[in-house]
This record gives structure tokens, sequence and C-alpha cells, in this order.
């Protein structure tokens, strides 16, 4: 068992106790645990002892289930109260559970035995601020390890805890601990602005709020809607529309921006950013929480939205983002409950409900999923994304029929077609060639290839259906040689590629450009099987079963089943000819 724990809390001693769990395990194993048992003795099912509840703890930690393992931790602790690695699992346990008044409980508990605990000094400030102490953060902060958190996070808050006091030269001097380091600049400029603001210094603020613009491009939301709200009580209206609107050449269809436009459009006053302290360290901890939602292997994302929604319950942004955590791990149940806390009048409500839907789905759940849908259609009849949403859930079914008529709904809503439409006629474009209507599948493709202004997608599915079928070689060639160019890492374009070689006799070049498909997209049955076609048209015959052989556990579709059967046993040439056979075509054809 490591000696130090898993947070970034810097190192704990292994404890007495759970040296012994680590003896007990290496027992087990051997068969030989008798003698050792306390708490109902080794012979009691797991979770029944301290040191089986820990271990129960770190499995359902291991796969994704906080609720889980923070009970198991408990249970844990009830054993072995005073130890410091339970303790410190625990506590993290429930931060990652959303159980923040629990984890204040426990961090207070963790700081009198390791009193630097940063993320427990934290979580500590935070409740201190959330309850008005601002003086109260900024000492818990103070008294946190020194380190990397501790410059950004335990920065931002002790400068936000500042500007709860009103006290403009202390934030000014915590912000400023920022100055000239260009990876906190965003962070530096933008939360000054927010703290300006928010002391009612404009000038300050303005200039600042104009660095955080031109430090993010105009590209972050926060940012733009921050400053947007600033501009209009500043009677710079205007101002605040072009903003607004210049954020839509990133994102056409922001459901905050559009809210934020209609507003202005509306004479409405834009909600301002942040409305208390509080609130401005909640929108730090977003801010944190979104850039470490790439790590997937780190559970801190999740515990900084957590921390935010603490501060801020109807912190509505912060709440889709954590509910995407959710579906990035797979854990649909929770990420419905996270969308389900997002109200009818929150301008992310109708995408909440969309996402709903589409977790319902991936749990088999399609009839509600559906439903979900089709009453969001109704409440929003203008919308064609509902329309869209359930158009996707029946192609992923293969239901082609269906998909189709509910993207032609979308289409003659959305009205004469438009470069923001090159997705609509796209996704028909694949129903029509899966059911076998090549004319309109392309017919579609080319319109959506032109919309796109050529997107890769289009390229790569528009090109490799004319390889498919023996036509426009040269031209599909070119189309899907561009597609790579543009994304050179994804397995399916490079697999296009790859196969448009091998339709044009060229196995060798197919075989390279096969086998980096493969790197890429490891678990396809079609990559797999299209290698493994070119592998053997160069004597590498060996290698080219296992590749069908690979293809064929892996669900391919049921067609498929029998062709990779037919090469695994007679090899390719006999495959082929069945082909040919069942297609009446020719071996010229081919």
């Amino acid at each position: 068992m490591a000696a130090t724990s898993t947070a970034p809390t810097g190192a704990i001693f292994l404890p007495h106790a759970l040296k012994r769990v680590a003896l007990v395990a290496v027992l087990a194993l051997l068969g030989g645990c008798a003698g050792l048992g306390t708490f109902g003795g080794l012979g009691a099912k797991r979770g029944e002892t301290p040191y089986g509840a820990y271990l129960a703890g770190r499995h359902a930690a291991s796969v994704n289930d906080p609720q889980k393992a923070a009970a198991f931790y408990d249970a844990a602790l009830r054993g072995e109260p005073n130890d410091p690695l339970i303790l410190d699992r625990a506590f993290m346990a429930a931060l990652t559970a959303g159980d923040i008044d629990r984890a204040v409980g426990l961090a207070e508990r963790l700081v009198a035995i390791e009193p630097g605990q940063r993320m427990a000094r934290l979580t500590l400030a935070l409740a201190e601020m959330k309850s008005g102490d601002f003086a109260g953060a900024r000492e818990q902060i103070s008294a946190s390890a020194p380190g990397p958190f501790t410059a950004l996070v335990g920065t931002l808050t002790s400068a936000w805890a500042a500007a709860g006091e009103s006290d403009k030269e202390l934030m000014l001097e915590k912000i400023g601990a920022f100055e000239g380091r260009t990876a906190f600049a965003l962070f530096r400029s933008y939360h000054q602005g927010l703290m300006l603001d928010l002391l009612g210094d404009a000038a300050g603020a303005d200039e600042a709020y104009a660095e955080a613009m031109n430090a993010s491009g105009g590209s972050s939301v926060r940012v733009v809607e921050a400053y947007a709200s600033f501009l209009q009580r500043e009677g710079r209206v205007d101002e605040a529309r072009l903003a607004l609107e210049g954020f839509l050449a990133f994102a056409p269809d922001h459901p905050l921006v559009l809210d934020h436009l209609a507003r202005l459009s509306r004479g409405e006053a834009l909600p301002v950013q942040v409305r208390s302290a509080a609130d401005g360290a909640a929108e730090a901890l977003y801010g944190l929480g979104s850039a470490l939602m790439q790590d997937a292997s780190s559970d801190l994302s999740e515990v900084y939205l957590h921390l935010a929604l603490y501060l801020r319950p109807d912190f509505d942004i912060a709440r889709s983002l954590l509910a995407g955590t959710y579906e990035a791990r797979g854990r649909w149940d929770e990420a419905i409950a996270a969308y389900g806390k997002i109200g009818r009048a929150s301008p992310l409500y109708m995408n909440a409900r969309i996402q709903t839907a589409m977790a319902l789905n991936r749990l088999n759940r399609e009839d509600e999923a559906i439903a979900t849908l089709r009453r969001l259609a109704r409440d929003k009849p203008e919308s064609i994304d509902p329309l869209v949403a359930i158009g996707d859930i029946y192609r992923a079914k293969e239901n082609y029929a269906e998909a189709i008529v509910q993207y032609e709904r979308a289409i003659v809503l959305s009205g004469a077609p438009s470069e923001r439409d090159w997705t609509l006629y796209y996704a028909r474009g694949i129903c029509f060639e899966r059911l076998g209507e090549w004319d309109k599948a392309e017919n579609d493709l080319k319109l959506a290839l032109k919309l796109s202004d050529d997107h890769p997608l289009v390229l790569n599915y528009l090109g490799y259906s004319w390889i498919e079928q023996h036509r426009h070689l040269d031209e599909a060639l070119a189309m899907i040689e561009k597609a790579v160019e543009r994304r050179p890492n994804d397995g399916f374009i490079v697999d296009s590629l790859g196969w448009a070689r091998y339709r044009l006799g060229e196995y060798a070049l197919a075989v390279k450009y096969l086998e980096r498909a493969v790197e890429l997209q490891p678990d396809d049955p079609t990559i797999n099987e299209h290698l493994g076609d070119a592998l053997w048209k160069v004597g590498r015959k060996i290698e080219a079963r296992f590749q069908w052989n690979h293809a064929l556990v892996m669900d391919p579709e049921e067609k498929r089943v029998r062709l990779l059967r037919t090469k695994l046993d007679f090899g390719l040439e006999a495959a082929e000819g069945a082909e040919r056979e069942a297609a009446g075509i020719g071996a010229a054809e081919l």
C-alpha cells in the first residue's frame, strides 16, 4: 500500500494499522490469515472491518463510485477515527461525492493531524467565505502548506476574501502575485476585473476586463458575459452587443450568449457575473474545474465544481459542466440527476434536457429518451435541436428511416440551407446511404460539403463511399487525402485513405496507412478487417488472420461476421467470391 494519499496534499505517513492491512493481504493470498482478526475477524465480509471497509472504499473510488467510496471510508473511520490516511481518503471521497458539509467536518479533523493539508484548508476557507468570515478564510489559506496548489487556488481565494472585506489594497496585492506569470495572465486579469467591478472601481474594472478580452481573444464565454454586463451597466450597450456578437464566431449557438443578446434587444438588464465575494471564489473554482476537464485520470475537476456549487448553488454553467464530467466517466445516472437541477428559466435548460435524453439512451432507456425529447420539441417548437437529437438516437440504433423523418422536420424548420445546417444534410445523407438510396445520399453529402467548406468528416464519408462504389476514384482519393491532412490523428479517416489505396491495388501503401489507423482506433472491427485484407494481399497471411480474428470479437455488423469467418477458414479470395456472388457483380467491379 502506498505511503501517501492520492489527493494533492503532501506526504502522509502510513499508520501502523494499515501496515497490518498489507500483511493481511499477503497472508490472504497464501491462505494463512487465521489469528490476525480484530473487528470481527478476517473471516468477516469485506466492509465489516475498518480494514475491509478501507479496501472496499479504495475499490469503489477506482471504479468511479464516490458515493460508495465515501460510505466505506466513513465505516472505516468508525473503527479507526484518528487514522490520518483513512481520514484523508474519507475527506476526498466526501468532496468528490459532493457532500461538502461532511467534507468540512472531516477537514477540521484532518488539519488537527496534518495542519498544512492544502485541500482541507481550502475547504475550510470556503466554508468561512460562505458564512461571511473573510478574515477567517484568509487565515485558513495562510495555514496551508506552500506549493503550486496554494500559489494558484489559495491566492485567488485569499484575493476574493480581501474583496469580501472591501480591502482593495490587499486584494490587489494578492492578485498581483500573478503579475508577469504568463500561464496565469487570463486568470489574473479576469478576476481582477470581477473584483474591481464588485468594489465599484469602474475604470479599473474596464481596464482589467479589456486585458482579459485581449488575452482570451474574445473566445472565453465567461469573460465575454462579464464584460458585456459591465458595459451595459456603464451605458455602453452597443459595445456590449459587439462583444457578445464577436463570441458567436467561435460558438454560433451558445445559449448563454444568445440569451444575453435577446435581453439586450428587449432592453433588459444582463445578469451580473459576480454578486459577492463567495460568487467570485465560485467563479475561480469553476474556471479551474473547467481547465482540468481534460485530465480524465483526476477527480480534481469534480472536486472544484462541487466546491463552486457549494458556494453558489444556482451556478448552472458549473452544474452543467459537472454533469459533463459524469458523462465522460460513464456515470449516466449522476449526469441525469445533475442536469435535472437546472431549472426551466435557465438558458441552459434545453441543453440539459437534451443531454438528459442522451444519457437515458446510453442506459438503454430509449423510450424515455425519445419521450423527453418529444416533450421538449413541443415546449420549444422553434428549435431544431430536439428533433436533431431524436434523429441522432434513431440513427445510432440503425433506424435510418425514422431518423430521416426527424432530420427532414429539422431541415424544414431551419429554412434555406446555410453554413450552420451542414450537419443536418450530412446526417440525413448518411441515413440515405445506409438505406441504399445513393442518389439522395450523394446530393445531401455534396451539399453538406459545400456548406461546411470541405469539413473532414464530409470529405471522408463522400470520398469513402465513392471508393466503395469504384466511382470518381481520383477525386475521392484527393478528398480523403485532404481529410487526413486536416485530421491526421483520426483513425477512421486514416482508414479511409488506407482503404482507398487498397482499392487502387496499392497494397503495401495500404498496409502503411491501415496499421496507423489501427493504432489510432484499435477497437473498431472494420478497420481491423481492412488491415487484415491488406496484410493478406502482401503475403503476411498469419498476421492477416490475427486481424480478422480480432475484428470478429469486436461485435461487427452481422453481415460482416459470415465474411470474416470465411476469410479465417478459407482465405480472402473465398470471401471475395462469396461477396461478389451475394452482390451479383463480377470480379472486376469489386
